[in-house]
């Protein structure tokens, strides 16, 4: 779960345990959004202060325009590494064409110095701070620039040099699935 959106009252252990639901870290996720439409955040005060070790000293939660603020200075750095690149053709472009520049891309990154464990740390920071900042309406503005960095790392991440690595068939897939992922439909 992702997103959690507060319209009813709780306190205590059933507000903790609810944020806690959403607020669960994985390998890209680095926490929830909790939109509170009750103003519920000295009742979170209270219950952090009871229920953690910190006596409910800090600040729990990270303001979404800080996020946001956060998400475009990661972008600015990635973004930095494809000077080079024109990859603005990737959003236009049809599914053979995307996997052509998304491998164009990996070459780009293999060349330079330690670039694919830098670009690799480096999206996976933008990965972690976009998924808080959306819904935000910078964030869904570069949610294809995105969608395009983490379509490259999934081709470097897979790629192993030994030859121990998955095939070209599997890694084709794999980044099938991230285009398919990124596709919105605008229309019915």
């Amino acid at each position: 779960m992702h997103t959690l959106y507060i319209d009813k009252p709780m306190k205590g252990h059933n507000l903790m345990q609810a944020i806690a639901r959403v607020n669960r870290v994985y390998k890209d996720k680095p926490g929830g959004l909790v939109v509170d439409y009750l103003g519920i955040a000295s009742d979170l005060k209270k219950a952090l202060s009871f229920y953690s070790d910190s006596g409910g000293k800090g600040d729990p939660v990270i303001a979404q325009e800080k996020a946001v603020q956060m998400m475009l200075e990661k972008l600015e750095v990635v973004s930095q590494m494809f000077h080079e690149f024109a990859y603005e053709e990737y959003f236009e472009a049809d599914t053979g064409k995307k996997l052509s520049l998304i491998l164009a891309a990996e070459e780009l990154i293999l060349g330079l110095e330690n670039g694919k464990k830098r670009f690799i740390n480096e999206v996976t920071a933008l990965s972690q701070v976009f998924s808080i900042a959306i819904p935000h309406e910078q964030a869904m503005d570069v949610k294809d620039e995105v969608s395009f960095f983490q379509a490259v790392k999934s081709r470097l991440a897979k790629f192993d040099s030994t030859g121990a690595g998955k095939t070209d068939e599997e890694v084709e897939t794999a980044i099938r699935q991230v285009i398919d992922k990124a596709l919105v439909s605008e229309k019915v």
